[in-house]
């Protein structure tokens, strides 16, 4: 029996055949599946500079695609400062994309020509090789011309400009408002201080009056008002002691207004008296008011003015007067001789 080919053999399976082909066939198929690309920043680069190579592979998911290996330049006049290594995007229906990024440079000013870059496919039963397009990258100088001949010559002083007033103009605007902007936050700062009244900030104040005067008046006005005498023991013991407490302030700088009659006595127990019994009186007003005030005591109508008696006591041997001069007493007596006369 004589030799037939092969095919004529195989012709008789059909679907052998088919599955040959198919094998064949999607095999080609994966080989062909990617795409390769090389992009730089842009094509003109100052001689020094610096830019972006970007290699990527776009590619079916399963294949793999080994990128070009480079040392220290890609060409003789292109080098090669550092390379990233390589980045796997999701592109989606079983795509990815895989980039490596080149930073380049360049000393030699001209056009130089980038050859396309290969990209290999790595299967042992395949074998595809895919490059990207040429490239062309323009370097520039755009200093002046360098002559080696002459050698290195030293850094340019600098250049001497004159100020001029008129640099100014432009800035007049911003300078004039941060002086008004400053001006009306120094002056709310001043009538803030000042709070009540911002007028009285420009008109000057009258001398303040002593503390034993201000005292008494007020305990003139609660003595006329008769406030427990109709019924009000609680308004009348606290308006006594704020007028002591007050006094106490201005006159001898004891926070007495925010202090309990504790505190007040143990501040009062530091201070130079004139007698040993003032401080006793004080206490009398004091622990007096807290009854009536706090524990809703009914104090007899004698206690209500034993504890005025004591306030007027108080204040009386504790005051400060200052002491005139022989020639303001002069005046003083001229002035009452004066009044006396018709």
């Amino acid at each position: 029996m004589g030799y037939k080919p092969f095919f004529i053999h195989i012709s008789k399976y059909p679907a052998l055949v088919f599955l040959l082909l198919a094998i064949i066939g999607s095999g080609n198929t994966r080989a062909q599946n990617y795409s390769v690309s090389a992009t730089p920043d842009s094509t003109l680069m100052v001689i020094g500079g610096q830019m972006n190579l970007t290699l990527e592979v776009a590619q079916t998911k399963g294949i793999k695609v080994v990128f070009p290996q480079f040392s220290d330049t890609i060409t003789k006049s292109i080098e090669i400062i550092e390379q990233s290594a390589l980045d796997t995007t999701e592109l989606g229906n079983d795509r990815i994309s895989v980039k490596k990024v080149i930073r380049i440079t360049s000393f030699d000013s001209g056009l130089h020509y980038i050859p396309p870059i290969e990209f290999e496919l790595a299967s042992e039963q395949l074998q595809s090789i895919k490059k990207t397009n040429a490239l062309g990258l323009m370097v520039v100088n755009p200093f002046e011309e360098v002559d080696p001949q002459k050698g290195i010559t030293d850094i340019k002083g600098p250049l001497y400009a004159p100020f001029k007033l008129s640099e100014l103009y432009r800035f007049l605007p911003w300078i004039f408002g941060g002086l008004i902007v400053a001006i009306l936050i120094a002056a709310g700062i001043y009538f803030y201080v000042k709070r009540k009244n911002p007028i009285s900030a420009f008109i000057r104040e009258k001398p303040k009056e002593p503390a034993h005067i201000i005292a008494l008046r007020e305990l003139d006005h609660l003595k006329e008002a008769k406030l427990w005498q109709k019924g009000h023991p609680k308004e009348f013991h606290s308006s006594l002691t704020d007028i002591l407490r007050k006094y106490l302030e201005h006159r001898y700088g004891i926070p007495a207004p925010e202090q309990i009659t504790s505190e007040i006595m143990n501040s009062i127990s530091k201070i130079e008296l004139p007698d040993d019994k003032i401080a006793d009186r004080l206490r009398q007003v004091l622990e007096l008011a807290d009854l009536v005030k706090f524990a809703k005591m009914e104090p007899l109508p004698d206690e209500n003015d034993l504890s005025l008696m004591n306030a007027y006591f108080f204040v009386n041997q504790t005051k400060y007067e200052e002491v005139s001069t022989p020639e303001e007493q002069a005046q003083e007596l001229k002035d009452k001789t004066e009044k006396v006369e018709p």
